[in-house]
């Protein structure tokens, strides 16, 4: 859209800049259209500038208001008000004697204005390779947009952008206006609910309509103007005029060379509409550069460095900038206007207090430019425009929706809901809210929604506390009947529980503190389907996290299954981590299913009784026993129970280092497992077999089976579940024994992020037997140190092959560089971060 013509347009040298007020601090810079004051950049929007360049391009000259709203806002319709607040703006950076009012008249430039040359800044500009990747004012991250509404901008097409509040649909039309000949922009945010859609389109195109019907007297004008360049017709801000929108639409379709272009946060839903969904910006990658940017690639970015640089022209990111740019870019949902708000306040928080305020992000987005429309000049009060265009049962429902974190399915919605509302009411409340850009839809099937962080954060604030704690309640009870569900070997449901594992922490952390039956409930029922997944330490956290409430009369006071099945969980857990409580907790378990009376129940706390026992022994004999004892009396047990007793046996064979029972035991259990279609549990037992093997120092096999069942784990796409770290450290173990150290040094960057994925360090144990075998002491044995420090960092036991290689690690070192020397190298591998570790790990 073209500037404001004035005394400076003509000349093809470009104009110069000019000077006004006390001592000319002033500097007007015509040609980069910007205005300095004492040599800064004052930051003006785009209104402000054009109207100061109209003013200052005849100085005491006076301007009607509709001269000046002509000039400024060429072919839109805006309101008087718009105007008065332009000037009021100017007068705050001017001083109020700038600007003369004349009542009922409009407005004059006073102070004297003369030609100057260009100022010298007071700071030096930006780095020349930040200037090249930024454009002042262009579009970021926006090019695929761009060009797909052109190409959908045929001659009588009706194309219609929509997306939520902020994301940029008015900045991507006035691009696409930018390179059309013949706009007419008519905006609809200004006119109230109900107004004549038609009456402004034809004060758009300088038309007046008589009394009578309005569409068919604008549609002859629009006719008789059939010819004409002005053929592209935008309706800017549609969301709230939307019936009155989609008439206009119908009526304008027999005009075939017109083009309709209209934004709005939901389509028109008329025959012949292209919708184009206009996403936030890209986010950028964890591990992209640390130096520059990535165009469209890495919008949010972009926009967000170029609208700092504008705000503060001495802000030239280095090194350390960069991730915390990418996290405000995230916390932002790349937003456009969320994040030039935030832009705004980096000149006085920096970009560090700036992230930390993000939890208080509507009261920190409130600087947006004073000639945006008012709906725009917070981050609140886009939203606000949003939401009161809701019904108040889409309100209801839009408000709830904010107790989902990391999205949701239809059927948690419709039981969050299930006290209010019919399922088909939730079901149509939801679809106008995707309509109007509210929720996102996934593409799965089922599909799965979710509101952008700064929509979840907006319905949280506008839900009445007095019904926060019942929503809170039924979001955790909708949740646990979806875990409930759950059976070993059922890949489906899992899939189903894993996805709402952050809807789970959210529910866990309101139940610790409100309702412990349910945190109780919660907890027991996501460890088992947590085992094989990445959420395995973290459930396990919020598992522990109970111990002391559970140990409390209140804990005491649940009814016995609850009791019971968390304390059997806990059990489990702890004796995974050869934790010494998980003994005593395994027996309270057991009592409790004793105590009510469920004989199933009671033989799997038994086999937690059996894991629970540390060594070989009298004490492991008798555990082994009783539960031997459990299962006879217990001749209906389903083949998964029997499964459960099988592995409690060969553990039980594991701590008396019967290596024969132990391979036979779990060869045995990896076919039932998969005959019952348990593909995880058998994996698992495949990755013990090869431990086994190890064990028995049969490298040969070991490596094999770990390389097939590695590859059958790549094939079947499940390298996600949390039983690959160990997969990965049994095929390593067997080649570093075999000394095939190539393909072991290769294999190693790929099982250390496995581990640290899954929260397990495992891996470093055979990092720094690798080393040593290799003859590089120095590292094997900081990496020996690293290991023993991981373990007791996350509270874990080495078991007791680990054990051995750390000590043969030492042992290894210890002859080759000394026994001080050693210990030395140890301790400083204690202070190793993991991704130095891993940096020595894979060092060839």
């Amino acid at each position: 859209m073209s500037r404001p013509e004035s005394a400076f347009t003509g000349s093809t040298a470009s104009p110069a800049p000019l000077r006004f007020g006390p001592d000319g601090r002033y500097v007007l810079q015509v040609d980069e259209q910007r205005l300095l004051v004492d040599g800064h950049d004052a930051g003006l929007g785009r209104r402000a500038l054009d109207l100061l360049l109209a003013l200052v391009s005849q100085p005491g000259h006076l301007f009607t208001k509709n001269e000046l709203l002509d000039r400024v806002w060429p072919g839109l319709v805006v309101v008087e008000a718009n105007l008065q607040m332009q000037v009021a703006g100017l007068r705050k950076v001017l001083g109020s004697d700038a600007i003369t009012t004349v009542p009922g008249r409009g407005y004059r430039f006073t102070a004297q204005v003369v030609q100057a040359a260009a100022p010298a800044l007071a700071e030096a500009p930006a780095p020349e390779a930040a200037a090249a990747s930024l454009r002042r004012g262009g579009l970021f991250g926006r090019g695929a947009d761009l060009q797909r509404v052109q190409q959908l901008l045929q001659p009588g097409a009706c194309v219609t952008v929509v997306g939520p509040a902020g994301v940029g649909k008015t900045s991507l039309a006035r691009a696409i206006a930018a390179r059309l000949a013949g706009c007419v922009w008519v905006d609809l945010a200004v006119l109230p609910q109900g107004d004549d859609v038609a009456a402004a389109v034809a004060r758009a195109l300088g038309t007046s309509l008589s009394e009578g019907e309005p569409l068919p007297q604008l549609l002859r004008a629009l006719q008789g103007q059939a010819g004409q360049a002005r053929r592209l017709l935008v309706l800017d801000n549609a969301e709230h005029l939307i019936a009155a929108c989609a008439a206009l639409a119908t009526q304008l379709r027999p005009l075939a060379d017109l083009q309709l272009l209209v934004t709005s946060q939901l389509p028109l839903a008329v025959a012949g509409e292209h919708v184009h969904r206009l996403e936030p910006l890209a986010l950028p990658t964890i591990d992209g550069a640390d130096n520059g940017l990535a165009a469209d690639d890495d919008g949010a970015l972009a926009l967000l460095v170029e609208r700092i640089v504008a705000a503060d022209h001495r802000y030239s990111p280095d090194a350390a900038a960069w991730p915390l740019l990418r996290a405000i870019c995230t916390q932002l949902d790349g937003l456009p206007l969320a994040l030039e708000m935030a832009a705004a306040r980096v000149p006085l928080l920096g970009l560090q207090g700036v992230t930390d305020a993000l939890a208080q992000r509507f009261s920190l987005l409130t600087r947006g430019h004073r000639d945006a429309a008012t709906r725009h000049r917070t981050l609140h009060h886009a939203l606000d425009w949003s939401y009161q265009l809701l019904d108040a049962a889409e309100q209801q429902l839009f408000r709830a929706l904010g107790v989902f974190a990391g999205g949701f399915t239809l059927e948690l919605v419709v039981a969050l809901m299930a006290d209010e509302r019919q399922r088909w009411d939730v079901v149509d409340a939801l679809a106008t809210l995707v309509d109007r850009s509210l929720v996102v839809v996934g593409g799965g099937d089922p599909p799965r929604y979710r509101l952008l962080e700064t929509m979840r954060a907006y319905a949280a604030e506008q839900q009445p506390e007095s019904d926060a704690q019942a929503l809170r309640q039924r979001h955790a009870a909708a949740l646990l009947d979806l875990f409930l569900r759950h059976r070993p070997g059922d890949p489906a449901i899992q899939a189903l529980c894993v996805a709402e594992m952050e809807n789970a922490r959210e529910a866990v952390t309101w139940a610790q503190a409100h309702d412990l039956a349910l945190a109780a409930q919660l907890t027991a029922a996501i460890i088992p389907l947590a085992n094989f997944t990445v959420w395995r330490q973290e459930s396990t956290r919020w598992l522990r996290g109970l111990e002391a409430a559970m140990q409390q009369p209140a804990g005491a006071a649940l009814p016995l299954a609850v009791q019971a099945t968390w304390w059997t969980e806990f059990a489990r857990t702890t004796a995974m981590r050869r934790d010494p409580r998980a003994a005593p907790a395994a027996q309270r378990a057991l009592a409790l299913w004793q105590q009510a009376g469920d004989a199933r129940q009671a033989l799997l706390a038994a086999c937690v009784c059996v894991r629970s026992v540390f060594g070989p022994g009298t004490e492991l004999d008798r555990a082994c026993d009783a539960l031997r004892a459990r299962a006879a009396a217990l001749p209906e047990a389903s083949v998964h129970d029997q499964l459960q007793v099988h592995g409690a046996l060969i553990a039980a064979a594991t701590e008396r280092e019967d290596l024969q029972a132990i391979l036979d035991g779990r060869l045995a259990e990896s076919a039932l497992a998969a005959q019952l279609g348990m593909q995880a549990r058998a994996d698992a037992a495949e990755s013990n077999v090869v431990f086994a093997l190890n064990a028995m120092q049969r490298y040969a096999e070991a490596a094999s089976r770990g390389r097939a069942l590695l590859a059958r784990i790549d094939a079947g796409s499940s390298s996600t579940q949390g039983n690959l770290p160990w997969v990965l450290m049994g095929l390593l173990k067997a080649l570093v024994m075999m000394r095939s150290y190539d393909e072991a040094l290769a294999l190693m960057p790929r099982a250390w992020a496995a581990g640290t994925q899954f929260g397990v360090p495992v891996m470093a144990p055979a990092a720094a037997l690798l080393a040593a075998m290799r003859g590089r002491f120095e590292a094997a044995a900081q990496l020996a140190g690293h290991a023993e420090e991981a373990f007791a960092a996350r509270e874990m036991t080495m078991g007791v092959v680990d054990r051995s290689i750390v000590q043969q690690v030492h042992t290894l070192a210890g002859e080759a560089l000394g026994v001080d020397a050693t210990r030395g190298l140890a301790e400083r591998g204690r202070w190793l971060d993991d991704a130095a570790a891993a940096a020595l790990a894979a060092a060839d």
